[in-house]
């Protein structure tokens, strides 16, 4: 009985030491792993014993386990890419941009033109000056305005409205000659008594002149009025009607003549 007993007991302790050797490396491997230095030999930032790509190109961008990533799909890598936002299907080159990308590119870094400073220049519009009239002409050339056809009611002083145009015509002419002294005739033709003839041609003579002083903007002392009958007539003697009209006549006559403008050429 006891050589048995001691038999098991030789087996038991063989089948232990074989269990306790075929551990040990075990052991001994899984120490080894824990007391490895730590490392990471593409410099991505994922330590070597965790990177599942451990190549990577430097610059660029990696995922947890260690491999670079491209949201553009462009083939390059985030990272190095300098248009991570390519169209789809565009060629690229080797910083990840495509030929219209370089474009706006080049676009953006031109600097716009400062703004040009624009002088306005406002033409002032000068009026033209109004033709001379014959009439002024006639002033300024003769420093007298002859008016004929100036008609008054028969044997009195009162204007006729056809004789209004032709007063009007001369007011607009003297307005302009501020400084201008005019006298007034009156002049008639040789019907009636000389002295009938001298006096209404003295009040057709005022009538003219107040009319003038109404009407437009003159100074009163400027003006006077002075009849003279029949004491000049154009026409002598008298042979028929247009005689007659060419005498009966008012004339407005500078007395101070030397004040009209000499350097205007008249042209006829």
């Amino acid at each position: 009985m006891l050589v048995p007993r001691m038999l098991f007991v030789v087996l038991l302790l063989a089948v232990v030491a074989g269990v306790s050797s075929a551990d040990a490396p075990k052991a001994a491997d899984q120490a080894t792993l824990c007391c490895l230095p730590v490392g990471d030999y593409d410099q991505d930032g994922v330590q070597d014993r965790l990177d599942k790509c451990n190549n990577t190109q430097r610059g660029c961008l990696v995922d947890p386990f260690g491999c670079q990533t491209d949201a553009d799909g462009d083939g390059i890598c985030d990272g190095i890419d300098k248009c991570p936002d390519t169209p789809k299907g565009e060629a690229v080159n080797s910083n990840g941009c495509s030929e219209s990308q370089v474009e706006a590119i080049l676009l953006s870094k031109i600097k716009p033109p400062p703004p040009q400073i624009v002088e306005r220049i406002v033409e002032k519009l000068v009026p033209m000056p109004a033709p001379i009239s014959e009439t002024q002409k006639q002033l300024m050339r003769e420093g007298v305005i002859r008016l004929q056809n100036i008609n008054f009611d028969l044997g009195k002083a009162t204007l006729r409205p056809e004789s209004e145009d032709k007063l009007r015509e001369a007011g607009a002419i003297l307005e302009k000659f501020v400084d201008l002294k005019i006298e007034v005739q009156g002049h008639s033709d040789s019907r009636g008594s000389a002295a009938a003839n001298l006096k209404l041609s003295q009040a057709r003579a005022d009538a003219v002149r107040d009319f003038l002083l109404q009407n437009f903007h003159l100074t009163a002392d400027n003006y006077t009025a002075m009849g003279f009958g029949e004491s000049e007539l154009l026409v002598s003697p008298e042979k028929g009607e247009n005689d007659y009209v060419r005498n009966r006549r008012v004339m407005l006559k500078a007395l101070n003549p030397e004040i009209l403008p000499k350097e205007v050429e008249l042209k006829d």
